[in-house]
């Protein structure tokens, strides 16, 4: 019997990474965000919510059908049937079953609430006000959040590129250390450290893929992708920073304008209900036992009504909603005043942390120049044979980690900038 050969499996063709720069990004996150989504939605129901309230101040008409059949014995135990009128008579015949036909129209409409449904529709509509600042504050929050992972992915990945160089380097030491061992020019000693180096590379090289993978999953999250959706991003330029950059007025603090104009209208909504309210009923139809006689006179039936309702003594309810009402308004105005000067801490401290990282660019620049530097005099001795492959290696490690530090330094520049608009309530570009 011939052993079967094994299964052909097909390659996977590998993914194209979408190319994005840092604006096309915030594009596609304002677009396709799911936080975004569900914020706009908020206002939208918000939206509905004006129409429903202002629902309850027009008039309501109804057209309503209605079959009855039924047995009423109240006859029987009166005192009526009783009497000797009846003596003898079947009494079944005066509780006989009996059908009813009726179609109807109603009409209702509210006179004078005190102001209560009017106050019910401005309320409806600052909240689509509060829903609109919102939305404005989770556009922020997010269009800021993909550019801090915009940034992450850029470190990462110059991170990668730093411990692959470190990786190459090591390898062609080991190899450099294993020709020499052969001819007799290096030692078991040389050798155990060139293996020791390699080793050493490898958990930092498999640390950062894994930093650069989850900082890829981050931004495709935030951008409305799947998570494994290979990504190739544009490096970032030194940005430019302006010297006085002014701001608007920040979502959040009209948010909690708009609450507080919205609790203080609801006061007034909670004192009218100790008011007097007046309303108007009107019903008109047919009612018949026979379906012949459906729209036909005189078996037509209507009724129409003036209701005054005069609250006398509701247990103080009221009053204590209206105490409640007046303590999250107290909350509130206090939230506000909190917030104001958490703002202006977020900016001075933004402007703070932009000169900061300004001086640790441009140390870095210049500590990644010197090292540049000793690398090109390294190699030239190490040409000359005047220092070994393992001082060359220490070299081009310490290139490398400084230009990962000058990467790193010119996105804190970036990311500065993301934190002094935002506490200015800008977006990021």
């Amino acid at each position: 019997m011939l052993p079967t050969p094994p299964a052909q499996v097909a390659e996977t063709p590998a993914q194209t990474p979408l190319r994005f720069d840092l604006k096309s990004a915030l594009a596609r996150a304002k677009e396709q965000n799911a936080l975004l989504k569900a914020a706009a939605a908020r206002v939208e129901e918000r939206r509905g919510l004006i129409i429903a309230t202002r629902a309850d101040a027009l008039p309501q008409f109804n057209a309503s059908a209605d079959f009855t059949r039924n047995r009423d014995v109240s006859i029987l135990n009166s005192s009526f049937v009783d009497s000797p009128l009846f003596s003898g008579f079947d009494k079944n015949t005066l509780v006989g079953a009996r059908s009813f036909y009726t179609t109807q129209f109603s009409l209702s409409q509210p006179i004078f609430y005190f102001g209560k449904l009017n106050s019910a529709v401005e309320v409806a509509k600052i909240g689509q006000q509060e829903a609109q600042a919102a939305y404005t504050t989770a556009e922020l929050d997010t269009l800021h959040g993909v550019a801090k992972a915009y940034l992450a992915v850029l470190g990462a990945e110059a991170q990668l590129d730093v411990v692959a160089v470190r990786l190459k380097t090591s390898e062609r030491f080991l190899e450099d250390v294993k020709s020499k061992l052969e001819v007799q020019s290096a030692t078991q000693l040389d050798l155990l450290r060139a293996q020791a180096e390699l080793q050493g590379v490898i958990p930092d090289v498999l640390q950062a893929k894994a930093d650069f993978a989850r900082a890829l999953e981050v931004l495709d999250g935030q951008l409305g992708l799947d998570p494994s959706t290979p990504l190739r991003l544009e490096k970032l330029p030194v940005p430019d920073i302006p010297e006085d950059l002014q701001g608007v007025p920040r979502s959040e603090l009209d948010q909690l304008e708009q609450q507080e104009k919205a609790i203080g209208i609801n006061d007034r909504i909670l004192s009218s209900d100790l008011k007097p309210k007046l309303d108007f009923n009107a019903n008109y139809g047919w009612q018949v036992n026979k379906t012949d006689n459906l729209f036909h006179e005189p078996y037509e039936t209507w009724r129409f009504s003036l209701t005054l309702k005069v609250p006398i003594f509701d247990g103080l309810r009221s009053s204590g909603k209206r105490a409640q009402n007046r303590a999250v308004l107290e909350q509130v105005r206090q939230q506000k005043v909190d917030l104001e000067r958490q703002i202006q801490v977020q900016q001075q401290t933004a402007r703070r942390e932009i000169q900061k990282s300004l001086a640790l660019l441009e140390a870095a620049t210049k500590a990644h120049d010197a090292g540049n530097e000793a690398l090109r005099v390294s190699r030239e001795s190490f040409d000359q044979g005047l220092i070994t492959s393992l001082d060359l290696l220490q070299a081009e490690r310490t290139e490398r980690q400084l230009e990962s530090a000058r990467v790193r330094a010119q996105l804190g520049v970036w990311s500065a900038l993301f934190d002094e608009r935002r506490s200015l309530g800008l977006p990021p570009l």
